[in-house]
């Protein structure tokens, strides 16, 4: 049987959390737990997720630096096959998703599986209602991130590569770990809608100070060559661009 480790980052996230954990306790698939990892909260967020009183619930409540250290820690701390993020503000998209994914999981030798997410809101890189964001190639990966409220890693091959959020990024650090964990593994593509993700977490409107956005360009340097589009392929992106900027008006 399929086993998830389910990792909630949290800081003071009273107002949200309990929506975000409903959406998995009621989920008709049972073999998972759920990790809370949270900053030293000030409001009533421990409070209430104990309140709830479910084993399947494992908090851990100790400072650290930030969104990117809390989910290192999960990684750690978790006990399951494969590794899912999801944060205090975003839920699951029906009580279906894990047994759907599961049956995947099951039968698949790639390590990283990904479906989409529906954005509520805009983000600055996604707009309120859309369905993100389908099929990555690795060239599409170079250009924009997999949403990781969309993504399950198997915990062993992370833990194989010694794989981790890099730090010095703390808004992009989730497209960093993507890459260097597609540079290790093919991944599998699900067109399901896993999750709803919310506007106005730290991904909403990247600016142009974070370090990875100035960096990955040098960092990969060898991929973006690689990589590079031919003539036909370049033509079949702005096409598709034009046809979905048409679609939406």
């Amino acid at each position: 049987m399929t086993t998830f480790s389910i990792i909630i980052p949290v800081f003071n996230s009273e107002n949200t959390i309990l929506i975000a954990l409903e959406s998995i306790l009621k989920q008709s698939y049972e073999g998972f737990e759920i990790l809370i990892v949270d900053g030293l909260s000030t409001d009533n967020t421990i409070k209430i997720v104990e309140e709830l009183n479910d084993n399947r619930i494992k908090i851990y409540s100790e400072k650290d630096k930030g969104v990117y250290d809390a989910m290192n820690k999960g990684i750690h701390y978790a006990q399951g096959e494969w590794l899912y993020f999801i944060g205090s503000d975003d839920y699951l998209y029906n009580n279906d998703v894990l047994q759907t994914l599961s049956k995947t999981l099951n039968k698949m030798k790639n390590n990283v599986l990904y479906g989409n997410v529906l954005i509520k809101g805009n983000t600055g890189w996604a707009t309120d209602g859309q369905v993100y964001n389908g099929e990555f190639s690795f060239q599409k990966l170079l250009k924009s991130n997999i949403c990781h409220q969309s993504m399950f890693y198997r915990k062993s091959f992370i833990l194989k590569n010694q794989l981790e959020y890099d730090l010095k990024y703390p808004i992009s650090s989730d497209w960093d770990f993507n890459i260097a964990c597609r540079l290790q593994s093919k991944f599998t593509f699900i067109n399901t809608i896993v999750a709803v993700f919310n506007a106005g977490g730290i991904s909403t409107g990247k600016s142009i100070t974070e370090p990875f956005l100035q960096e990955r360009k040098v960092k990969y340097a060898h991929l973006y060559q690689k990589y590079k589009p031919n003539l036909i392929q370049r033509l079949k992106y702005k096409i598709n661009a034009l046809i979905k900027k048409v679609i939406r008006k």
